[in-house]
């Protein structure tokens, strides 16, 4: 009998090889597992974090967090063993219950996962490019007039604007990053005035490339600013990391400008929502990545 209950500290590690056997599936080369990531247990102590599990064996997981009004879902791995049943469905609905909440994610490109989004009322809006820059030998410059001033981790304009452009009011988040995956904020200024503000996570590394520095989030008002200040970002990473990783929504207008400079695409995956429009503008904003968007 499968029991599906809310997941504990005891249950890290366990819940964590559900991923690992995942990330590792038919690679020639698999790599040690390492260490747990930490936003498994952000998610287990800021959200909600549920097990399948059978015979005392986890055999599935899925995680989501909710900020304001909308859920996002951040994990659902099945054991490659036990998939195309019905785990990963009982578990979408136990974390993405029936509410009056946004609910969304970013799908991988596995048909049966973004089939399952789709009919939990999820709709596709666009691809979101998991990009990558190795040892790039290009010169990346700070486009003309923007200054990039470090921000104070605790400044509350880093939150305010983050709302704004983000959709979600999210300060636990904000912590996080600071607190485990060594983030620096950043504020992007023209001429005295802000136009937008970014966080590089230089601990936010991944199984695969484990001293990767991440970018993101990234928001600006205009549509004008948002290249310049993810270049901006990108020359700044540059001079404290040797890989680069960044999420890119579709309609950003930055994607062609990255992949022209050197960046290239490591996989391509679906954001979708349950809201009629989008909370946040794609145009304006680069997420976070796939774990918290």
């Amino acid at each position: 009998m499968t029991i599906f209950r809310p997941a504990t500290e005891a249950d890290l590690t366990a819940v964590y090889a559900v991923f690992y056997q995942n990330e590792v599936l038919n690679s020639p080369h698999p790599l040690p597992a390492g260490d747990i990531p930490s936003y498994l247990r952000h998610v287990l102590e800021t959200g909600m974090l549920y097990v399948a599990e059978q015979d005392g064996e986890v055999l599935a997981y899925a995680g989501a967090i909710t900020r304001a009004k909308i859920t996002f879902l951040t994990d659902l791995f099945v054991r490659p063993t036990h998939q195309s049943g019905q785990l990963g469905k009982m578990l979408l609905h136990a974390v993405l219950p029936q509410d009056d909440l946004v609910h969304c994610t970013v799908s991988s490109s596995d048909s049966r996962a973004l089939a399952l989004y789709i009919r939990a009322g999820m709709r596709p809006w666009w691809p979101h490019f998991a990009l990558r820059l190795e040892k790039s030998a290009r010169a990346w410059h700070v486009p003309s007039g923007i200054e990039i001033v470090e921000a104070d981790p605790g400044d509350p304009g880093l939150i305010q604007w983050d709302a704004q452009i983000s959709g979600r009011l999210r300060p636990a988040d904000h912590e996080y990053w600071v607190r485990e995956e060594r983030a620096v904020p950043l504020w992007f200024r023209r001429q005295g005035q802000t136009m937008g503000y970014g966080y590089i996570r230089l601990g936010a590394g991944t199984l695969w490339y484990p001293h990767a520095c991440t970018l993101g989030p990234i928001g600006v008002h205009t549509r004008e600013d948002a290249t310049a200040c993810v270049v901006a970002a990108v020359s700044w990473s540059l001079q404290r990391a040797e890989v680069l990783r960044i999420d890119v929504p579709g309609p950003h207008p930055c994607l062609t400008t990255l992949l022209e400079q050197g960046f290239r695409i490591a996989y391509v995956d679906t954001f979708v929502s349950t809201a009629d429009t989008p909370f946040f503008d794609a145009q304006y904003y680069i997420a976070s990545g796939g774990d918290l968007l």
